[in-house]
Order: structure tokens, then C-alpha cells, then sequence
């Protein structure tokens, strides 16, 4: 538990801080002490969960956000007061995946115990719901509302709502899904799978257009480039992988070495401004990678595990969510350029506002919270 307490000399902890109107809370983390500020920059903390928050969300115009958590509720709240729109209620386990449509018409939340439901965001009524296994991940169609999500069992739902015409499914292989990915042109869906197979689903016809198993376990993350031309792979077998989604040629392979026992490759990503992609490892290692020459160009160590990282669509900026902060670096030169800190507990997960100006972060310490990217 945080103590404002100095710890005993025996913790070999400095005794003198150069740090002036800063509070030092020291936790331990992992068998190591470490010490976090006490400061809080965010603009906005919305604190109206009662567990740890799994997931957060902006919608179109990043004025409405949504989160979801282990206190088995999602909340829709307004981003520059906090004040609660409606919350989502009706799960029996965590949420842990919650998001606006296209249009941010409809948010929808899908949880631990399979159900998935969808609310009008105007009104704050459910207009549908579906019940299945646990669901690993959930995407809408960029441009219409067609929901997806895969499952534990391997399947992969696709469905038009509120009317529900439309339920197809991308059935399993006989192993779970862990991860899918929606190409920005809404024609394609990627999904990686527990035995390291990645397949490329067509959205239309709802069959399978091709498929590659080149990691030896779980894909942890995949995504495509903007244009669609390449994908990228993470897996728990410590690699990420570059595709060509046309021909299923993996073209090179990246490995990190690590001194932990295990190493996975957590999150991955495109640039939309630099031919660049991003790699962030259970290790606290950040790379960046050419994805012309598929050479590395930078790496980084930053220190705790990286949980999720997001690059931006206007400059060679990458934002990584690493312990208690958040952490933006320029990926030409791998110098940190900010960081942001306020949690006292663990972030689980980030997200960028549409216009890049705003970072919500969802915490262990039962918040959101926004910040200020500039």
C-alpha cells in the first residue's frame, strides 16, 4: 500500500530529495521500492468507479468518453466537467471493452461474462444485446454499425445493430481469439489467435481470405498500416512480425531479447506521418522500427513493462503507458518529450482524442483521467 511515510534507511532509499513542494510516495512494485511524485497533472479525474477501470474511450468529437471496469459497469461521462451522462449497467463480471460507433450514436460495452450490449447515446437506453463467452476484443466498423468481437472459444462475431440483421460469425479453428484488428477501408478484419495463427477475414462474405502461423504462441496484438498495405503482429513468444496481408508473406521478424523469463511483445503500432512502427515489450522495451528497410532505429528502456502504446496520425510522436505514467517520445531520435503522471496505482490502458489534443488513461486506482498532450 502507498505510504507518505519515509521507509526505514534499510530500504537503501536516498534520504535527501532534491524535489521542493513534491510529496514521495514509496511503493513496492515487483520486490523493488520505488518512489512516484505525488503530483497530478491531469486536467479532468473521473472517480465514479469502484474497482479498477479495464478500458477507456473518447467518442467522435472527444467530448464524451466511456470506461469500463472491474466494478462490472461502463459510465458515459462528459470530458471537460466529469459529470456522468449514463452508466451502463446489466453485466455480472468486469468490462473490458467499451466504445463509440462511427457516429457515436451507439456505445458499446462487452464483458468477462459474454454480453455484449449497446446503448443509445442520446437517450441512455440499451437498444441490444447478445450473450456469448468471454470476450477478448470488440471493434466497430469505421464507417457503419457493424459490431465485432471474438471470444474465448475461437469465434468471431460480426453483427449489424441495433436491428440485428445481420449475425455472422468467423467460426473458430478450435482455439481462442485474443486479439482483431478492422482495416481503416472496412473491407477486412485480422484476427490472431492462442496458437499463433493470424487470419484475414473478408467482412462482406464473412470467409476467410487467408491465413499465416508463423508465431509459436498467442498473438497478443495485431494492426494493420493506414493504407492496408502491411500488417503487424505481437505474440507471447517474444517477436513481432511484419505481413504482407496480399501475399502472406511475413517479411521479417523482430526478436527482443530480454533478461526477464519471459518476454511479450504487448502492443504495437503505425505512423501515419513516418514510415515507422513501434514496439512496446512486457520487458519496458520500446522500439522503433523501419518498416521500409524493416531496420531498428531506436530503442528504449522504460523501465516497467509497456502496457499499451499509441502513435500519432500527425508527427512522429509515440505515447506509451508504462507503470504510473504516460510517456510521449520523438520515434526518429527515441528522446522522451513528456511524460504525465497523476495514478497511484497501475494504468491498464490509454487512449488518444480524435483531434490529438487530449490522452485519457484508465488506472488500477479505480480512475480516469485526462490530460493536456501539448
Amino acid at each position: 500500500m502507498p505510504c507518505n511515510t519515509p521507509p526505514p534507511p534499510t530500504l537503501d532509499i536516498p534520504q535527501e530529495m532534491d524535489v521542493v513542494n513534491d510529496v514521495i510516495i514509496y511503493e513496492e512494485v515487483d520486490g523493488e521500492i520505488i518512489e512516484i511524485l505525488d503530483n497530478d497533472d491531469s486536467d479532468l479525474s473521473f472517480e465514479l468507479h469502484t474497482d479498477a477501470v479495464f478500458c477507456c474511450n473518447f467518442n467522435h468529437t472527444g467530448e464524451l468518453a466511456v470506461s469500463g471496469g472491474q466494478d462490472e459497469k461502463a459510465h458515459v461521462w462528459c470530458t471537460t466537467t466529469g459529470d456522468l451522462k449514463f452508466s451502463c449497467d446489466g453485466h455480472t463480471d468486469s468490462v473490458v471493452n467499451a466504445s463509440f460507433n462511427h457516429d457515436s450514436s451507439y456505445v458499446a460495452t462487452a464483458g468477462m461474462d459474454g454480453l455484449v450490449q449497446v446503448w443509445n447515446v442520446e437517450t441512455g437506453t440499451k437498444e441490444w444485446d447478445f450473450e456469448t463467452t468471454e470476450v477478448t476484443w470488440m471493434q466497430w466498423h469505421p464507417s457503419s454499425n457493424l459490431l465485432f468481437a471474438g471470444v474465448n472459444d475461437g469465434n468471431c462475431w460480426k453483427w449489424s445493430v441495433p436491428d440485428g440483421a445481420i449475425c455472422d460469425v468467423f467460426p473458430t479453428h478450435g482455439v481462442g481469439t485474443s486479439c482483431g484488428h478492422i482495416f481503416a477501408d472496412g473491407t477486412k478484419c485480422a484476427v490472431g489467435y492462442a496458437d499463433g495463427t493470424l487470419k484475414i477475414w473478408d467482412i462482406n462474405t464473412s470467409s476467410v481470405i487467408g491465413s499465416v502461423k508463423d508465431h509459436t504462441e498467442n498473438v497478443t496484438c495485431v494492426i494493420s498500416s493506414h493504407d492496408g498495405n502491411l500488417l503487424a503482429t505481437g505474440s507471447e513468444d517474444g517477436s513481432a512480425k511484419l505481413v504482407n496481408p496480399r501475399n502472406w508473406r511475413v517479411l521479417c521478424t523482430w526478436g527482443f531479447p530480454s533478461n526477464e523469463e519471459k518476454e511479450t511483445v504487448e502492443s504495437i503500432g503505425f505512423f501515419k506521418s513516418h514510415p515507422f512502427i513501434a514496439v512496446g515489450t512486457s520487458g519496458g522495451v520500446l522500439s522503433i522500427f523501419d518498416a521500409t528497410t524493416h531496420q531498428q532505429r531506436v530503442t528504449v528502456n522504460v523501465e516497467l513493462p509497456v502496457v499499451k502504446l499509441i502513435c500519432s496520425e500527425t508527427s512522429p510522436t509515440v505515447y506509451v503507458a508504462s507503470g504510473y505514467e504516460i510517456q510521449s517520445y520523438d520515434a526518429r531520435s527515441g528522446q522522451i518529450e513528456k511524460k504525465w503522471i497523476g495514478h497511484h496505482l497501475s494504468i491498464l490502458d490509454i487512449t488518444l482524442s480524435p483531434n490529438g489534443e487530449q490522452l485519457m488513461s484508465a488506472s488500477d486506482d479505480f480512475t480516469c483521467k485526462i490530460f493536456t498532450t501539448t
